[in-house]
């Protein structure tokens, strides 16, 4: 037993390293989605994890995430969206303008975005990266400083896709705590309440896209 102490001793210090630094918090369950919140290391802000299931296929919600122009329709708080670069069907880059509540002033940042498909589960993966020096700064609009994030999308079968909405961001200068954390929940809620909406009306519900196989 003297012998095994210092192992079992070893196995816990190394279990406890490989363990997250913060765990998530469920702050929201309501209408078939969940909100979950984390500690970020050396931010302020916390990262947000949004989760629902959604009748549709993988192409429906893909044109949907691919029609820049009507972002502002069911995206929270999307103020303005426009595409500016747009490298292949896989890779683009889009101007965002976040609106918050009055009297704090709009956020804005260039985002990359990625598309990429596991092979054997079928798994789409949007990746999001915040590019804040790719456009010059704006009166009246707030550069945010930092973003990254992604929507993972889930084909479950039957009709039915998991989508997972995962982002943590810098707003940049001053908003006040209450503002911040209202947005944690509110903006992915009522973006994925959207979602699930938008995806069933036309043109969406019948979009085909060869760059995402869906998995049968």
């Amino acid at each position: 037993m003297k012998r095994l102490y210092p192992l079992i001793l070893f196995c816990i210090f190394i279990t406890a390293a490989l363990l997250p630094a913060f765990s998530w918090e469920r702050v929201k369950n309501s209408g078939g989605i969940t909100i979950s919140v984390q500690k970020v290391e050396g931010s302020e802000i916390k990262e947000f994890m949004a989760v629902t299931v959604v009748e549709s296929s993988l192409s429906s919600i893909i044109a949907l995430l691919d029609d820049t122009k009507n972002y502002t329709s069911w995206n929270y708080r999307c103020s303005e969206a426009k595409l500016l670069y747009k490298k292949n069907d896989y890779e683009r880059i889009t101007y965002m303008v976040t609106g918050s509540p009055w009297p704090v002033a709009e956020r804005d940042i260039a985002v990359r975005s990625v598309i990429s498909q596991d092979k054997s589960s079928g798994v789409v993966t949007v990746s999001l990266k915040g590019l804040p020096g790719y456009t010059s700064e704006m009166n009246g609009r707030v550069r945010m400083t930092s973003l990254r994030g992604y929507w993972r999308l889930e084909p479950l079968g039957g009709g039915n896709i998991r989508v997972i909405y995962r982002l943590h961001s810098e707003p940049g200068g001053s908003v006040p705590d209450s503002i911040v954390n209202s947005s944690l929940v509110d903006i992915p809620y009522n973006t994925l309440w959207n979602m699930r909406n938008f995806v069933k009306r036309s043109p969406y519900r019948d979009a085909v896209y060869t760059i995402v196989k869906e998995k049968k």
